[in-house]
């Protein structure tokens, strides 16, 4: 884990030393000069908005192990998505399996699991989307093919996660077989793991639930490209309106690569390869996800040590959490 603590943060780095070193600053603080800062009004609004709509989706996934109220989902989630931004390598997941497990008394390998889901169901989300995107643009040959791959990665994850929630005592059986590689003093373990992970798939087995968080995954995401289109506005850019979407849809694959804290760097370098086959010049489209970044990273940061306070958590205990 530490080994990918570095790694994460190596990737980081460079894609920053790249970024500092090949863009012209001048022309990026000429284009955050003639930003329209009210613009970062409505879009904080927005974004925190899809929050409450994760909040909602959650309690949906958990209704089988306990139905929560969505205070503490969303405070959660908050949280868990705030130690994202200041832990390496999307720790914050781990995190947020703890707090519910702190708060609402939840195992947290069962919660964990439905944050597992959670991350699938975002994806083929995104890909839906990126199909829509394709329908009405011109994008280059690689970025289809990357689609193409995150499209399969996430249909072959759900069906193996479809099958481990209706197969429960066959996966939970094959999987335990799995664990046998493992040395002795770490398969009990691993075994118990298995036993609680396994009935955070339980809503996946339900009709309702499944369309409900169906509903809100797509609905999250296209308030989120919302954002990204506030955004742009603000700034002037003379691209289409799905040009926010097809940068959304894109720099969320790309941050699935290891990176530092907050996905600095991949998270900006991604979104510039996003808006040059829409004519955005790279120091322009540095300016712009410089905002949607810092917008991002603030707000959620801010609201997420709030509720980590008001849960009377530190921030060394989370982040001792994410090392157990």
């Amino acid at each position: 884990m530490i080994k990918g603590r570095y790694i994460g943060s190596l990737i980081s780095l460079a894609i920053v030393i790249v970024i500092a070193f090949t863009f012209d600053w001048h022309k990026v603080a000429t284009g955050l000069r003639g930003f329209q800062y009210w613009y970062l009004l409505p879009a904080v609004a927005l974004y925190l908005t899809g929050f409450a709509f994760r909040g909602v989706r959650w309690q949906y996934m958990l209704a089988p192990l306990k139905r929560i109220p969505f205070a503490s989902s969303f405070s959660v989630v908050m949280i868990g998505f705030m130690a994202n931004n200041i832990l390496p390598l999307r720790m914050g997941e781990l995190v947020r399996a703890w707090a519910i497990k702190k708060k609402e008394g939840i195992s947290g390998s069962a919660g964990f699991a439905t944050i597992v889901i959670e991350r699938v169901y975002d994806g083929l989300a995104l890909i839906g989307l990126f199909v829509v995107v394709l329908l009405f643009s011109t994008t280059t040959p690689e970025i289809k093919r990357y689609a193409a791959l995150g499209a399969s990665v996430f249909v072959v994850a759900l069906g193996l996660l479809l099958y481990a929630a209706f197969r429960e005592e066959q996966a939970g059986r094959f999987i335990k077989r799995c664990t046998r590689i493992l040395p002795k003093k770490l398969q009990g373990r691993a075994e118990a793991m298995v036993d609680s992970f396994l009935p955070g798939l339980h809503f996946l087995s339900s009709g309702k639930q499944q369309t409900a968080v169906i509903f809100y995954s797509f609905l999250i995401w296209c308030i989120e490209g919302c954002v990204f289109w506030l955004i742009m506005k603000g700034f002037h850019l003379d691209v289409p309106g799905y040009a926010a979407f097809a940068t959304l849809v894109i720099v969320n694959i790309a941050i699935m690569v290891p990176a530092g804290p907050g996905y600095v760097g991949t998270f900006d370098l991604a979104a510039v390869v996003a808006l040059a086959p829409f004519g955005v010049g790279k120091d322009a489209a540095v300016g712009y996800i410089f905002i949607v970044h810092a917008l991002q990273y603030v707000s959620v940061t801010a609201l997420g040590l709030y509720y980590m306070n008001a849960s009377g958590w530190s921030l060394r205990e989370i982040e001792e959490a994410e090392r157990r």
